[in-house]
C-alpha cells in the first residue's frame, strides 16, 4: 500500500442544504439571473458551480445555510418556472492543500468509493478539494480521509473529532459585511493550452475514475478545474481541465479506464483562478463577476465557487478579455500565467 500523502488539514460546514438545478436554457449567455436575484436578497452561497452543458443548457448547484433555503428556492423557482432540487442536511468537507495534483483527488474518490459514499456535488479551488455529502455521512466520510492521507494535526479519526468540541460555530459565520465596491483578491493565476473534458458516470465508475487521475498524475499534469454534481433522474457528471501536451488530447488517457463514449472534449480553453479575504463571507461574488462577464461578452463554460476562491473556464481566445472583465470587477494586485511545458 502506497504512503499516505500529506495534506494540511480538512475543514467542515454543517447545517446546509444542498440546491440543484435541472439542465436549463436562459436567453441570456451566462446564468446571471439566478445569482443577481439571490444577491438582491443577501443570501450568501457557500459553495457554486456552473457548468454549460452541450453549449446550451447550464447545471447549476449551491449551496446554501438551512435559515435561507426556503427564500432561496422560492426566488430560483420564480426566475426558473421551475423549482430546484434541494437535499437537507448535508454538509461540505473540504481537504487542502490541493495543489493542483489529480492523484490527490483520484486517492479521494477511491476513498469515497470504499466505503460507498456518494457526494452530492464536488469541486476544488486552487488550494483545496470540497465535496458535498450528507451530514449522516459526515463520520464516514471524514474517517475514511485516513488511509490515503495524512494529516500532522489530526493522527486518527478520534483526534480530528476531539478537535471539533465547542467548535460548532467556526466556519459557520458567514456573514454579509464586507460589501466593498470592488472587493479585493490576493492574485489571478490563469492558464492557456487547456483542454475541457466533460465526462458522463455511473456509480461503478468512481473507483475507475479515481485510478484515471493517478494515472494521469504520473504524468506531472496539472488538475486546473474540475466541478462534479450527482443527479437523481440522470447519471452524474464531472466536467474537468488538463493541459494540452504535444501527444494531445487527454481522452485517451482516461479511456484506459472509461468508455470514449463516456468522454467530450473542447480545446483549446483558458483557465483563471483567484481567491479573496471575503469571498466565503459576502453575498454577490458571482453575480458580480458574471455581470462583468456579460458587460464584456465573455462565454462562460464553468465555473467553481468555493473556499473562498474561485476557478473558471472560457475559451482560449477570450482569456485577456476574461482578465480585463476581472480587473474592472475587483481589486487584483498580481496577475500570473502559470502555463507548464509539457512533452
Amino acid at each position: 500500500m502506497a504512503d499516505p500523502q500529506k495534506l494540511g488539514g480538512f475543514k467542515v460546514l454543517k447545517e446546509s442544504v444542498l440546491i440543484s438545478v435541472d439542465p436549463f436554457e436562459l436567453p441570456e449567455r451566462l446564468p446571471l439571473a439566478l445569482f443577481r436575484v439571490l444577491a438582491e436578497n443577501e443570501i450568501n452561497l457557500a459553495y457554486v458551480t456552473c457548468v454549460l452543458e452541450n453549449q446550451v443548457k447550464w447545471r447549476v448547484n449551491m449551496v446554501v445555510d438551512y435559515k435561507d433555503t426556503r427564500t432561496a428556492c422560492r426566488l430560483l423557482a420564480e426566475t426558473l418556472g421551475n423549482r430546484p432540487n434541494q437535499q437537507s442536511g448535508t454538509a461540505i468537507l473540504s481537504i487542502f492543500p490541493h495543489r493542483k495534483k489529480p492523484a490527490i483527488t483520484g486517492a479521494l474518490f477511491k476513498a469515497f468509493s470504499r466505503e460507498g459514499i456518494h457526494p452530492g456535488a464536488m469541486a476544488h479551488s486552487p488550494s483545496a478539494i470540497s465535496a458535498v455529502v450528507k451530514e449522516q455521512d459526515l463520520l464516514k466520510a471524514s474517517s475514511s480521509l485516513f488511509g490515503p492521507f495524512a494529516f500532522g494535526a489530526y493522527r486518527t479519526p478520534a483526534d480530528w473529532k476531539m478537535a471539533q468540541a465547542g467548535k460548532e460555530k467556526l466556519y459557520k459565520e458567514v456573514v454579509a459585511t464586507y460589501q466593498e465596491k470592488h472587493p479585493k483578491v490576493y492574485g489571478l493565476e490563469y492558464q492557456e493550452c487547456q483542454e475541457l473534458l466533460h465526462i458522463t458516470l455511473e456509480p461503478s465508475d468512481v473507483d475507475a475514475i479515481g485510478t484515471a487521475f493517478e494515472e494521469i498524475s504520473q504524468n506531472g499534469l496539472d488538475l486546473t478545474f474540475l466541478v462534479a454534481s450527482r443527479s437523481l433522474n440522470t447519471a452524474s457528471t464531472m466536467d474537468l481541465c488538463l493541459p494540452l501536451t504535444k501527444r494531445g488530447s487527454n481522452k485517451e488517457k482516461i479511456a484506459r479506464t472509461l468508455h470514449p463514449s463516456q468522454i467530450g472534449t473542447q480545446d483549446p480553453v483558458g483557465t483563471f483562478s483567484m481567491n479573496g479575504p471575503h469571498f466565503g463571507d459576502r453575498y454577490g461574488i458571482v453575480r458580480d463577476l458574471l455581470s462583468a462577464f456579460e458587460t464584456a461578452g465573455i462565454d462562460l463554460l464553468g465555473l467553481s465557487c468555493t473556499i473562498a476562491s474561485i476557478t473558471g473556464v472560457v475559451p482560449s481566445p477570450q482569456i485577456s478579455r476574461t482578465i480585463e472583465a476581472i480587473q474592472n470587477c475587483f481589486v487584483v494586485p498580481s496577475i500570473l500565467k502559470t502555463d507548464r511545458k509539457y512533452d
